[in-house]
């Protein structure tokens, strides 16, 4: 019999609010050593929030501060330590405290089912370039399969046919 999804899937999946801050978001990425969870509202999927998602935030405050920056004193005539440009980038961390996980998660989340096949998970992982799939049954998160678990299952040799 194939595996399913149910058959590797962790199901002490970590998740986050829509309301937390990108900071404390940044903050729970960092100490739990993950690189992405799903959001949750009212026991609910969401969306899913990656540290690649905190990254394009981050870079877009960044790209924006430096537009003002140059708008006040082209940087051909101000020097890197211009006041008004280290100003504008030390206003980065409020700026990102100020939005919230709802504010850059991915909507659009790609998910399984208990009963999908393992093959179809792999399949799934290579064609959207993702590190990680959800295991849903409606709205509800049962589980998450890595990349990982599955580079796991092949260490484990627990893919051979009898």
């Amino acid at each position: 019999m194939p595996l399913r999804a149910r058959d590797i899937m962790q199901t002490d999946v970590l998740a986050v609010a829509p309301t937390l801050s990108l900071i404390d978001l940044a903050d729970f990425l960092i100490r739990e050593r993950i690189s992405g969870v799903p959001v949750i509202a009212a026991g609910e999927l969401v969306g899913h929030v990656s540290r690649s998602d905190l990254v394009r935030a981050g870079s877009l405050e960044r790209s924006l501060a430096g537009l003002a920056a140059e708008a006040v004193d082209p940087p051909e005539f101000a020097p890197a330590s211009e006041p008004a440009l280290v100003a504008s980038l030390a206003s980065l961390a409020p700026a990102l405290a100020a939005r919230t996980v709802h504010d850059i998660m991915v909507t659009e989340v790609v998910t399984v089912t208990p009963d999908a096949p393992i093959t179809e998970v792999a399949r799934l992982l290579l064609a959207r370039h993702l590190h990680r799939v959800l295991v849903t049954e409606g709205h509800r998160v049962r589980g998450v399969i890595s990349a990982l678990d599955l580079v796991r299952l092949i260490a484990d040799e627990r893919l051979r046919t009898p």
